[in-house]
């Protein structure tokens, strides 16, 4: 149980939900530690609980500096329908992957044949992707799924993503809605702290 956390739980599912119908992008921001990775695992929840599959994938920073390496282990489970797309876009990914030899692919097309794979990966149902720690992912990644993220109308996937305040990214402001997770108030810590430690010493609490 999330303790204080009624409004962003809100937020979180209502947006798994219109994601789902529809397609939509959804941002979270705050400072270290305020509880934004929780909200992602309350999502992943919601999604499980209506059926919709879910991709994830995290920010790692000792691999910023390896392009698409990010792409690659969010997409790993999908790769064997890579061949259901067109031939240019299969090589495209497939070479921009690693997995095909070939001069670096051109992002807009990258971009294209990563939206073209989604839709094959949703089937004929919605799509749920999330994202952590979205500064550490390497820039052609996040370049891609920022392009992704602004293009989802009508898709029926979500994509939610979660970073640290004061860190900049791709996601910043260009129409993504964003919602910050703020700390707790003083009687929701309270609360939490009675749950967690209920016989902590008055002047220790």
């Amino acid at each position: 149980m999330l303790v204080g956390r009624e409004h962003e739980l809100k937020v979180v599912e209502e947006f798994v939900l219109r994601a789902a119908s529809d397609g939509d992008a959804l941002v979270l921001y705050g400072e270290a530690g305020v509880g934004k990775t929780v909200l992602l695992d309350a999502a992943e929840e919601a999604a499980a609980e209506s059926g919709v599959p879910v991709m994830r994938t995290v920010g790692v920073e000792v691999e910023t500096d390896l392009a698409y390496a990010a792409l690659y282990r969010l997409l790993t489970p999908f790769l064997s329908q890579l061949d259901g797309l067109s031939g240019q876009q299969r090589r495209t990914l497939a070479t921009a992957l690693g997995l095909d030899e070939g001069p670096p692919p051109d992002r807009l097309a990258v971009s294209n044949a990563v939206l073209s794979l989604l839709g094959l990966a949703r089937g004929d149902g919605p799509l749920l992707v999330i994202v952590d720690d979205l500064p550490w992912l390497d820039r052609m990644s996040a370049a891609v799924l920022a392009f992704v993220a602004r293009r989802l109308a009508g898709a029926r996937i979500g994509f939610l993503g979660a970073f640290r305040t004061g860190e900049s990214s791709f996601f910043d402001g260009g129409g993504l809605a964003a919602v910050e997770v703020m700390p707790l108030g003083q009687t929701a810590a309270g609360s939490l702290i009675d749950r967690r430690f209920p016989a902590l010493a008055p002047r220790v609490r």
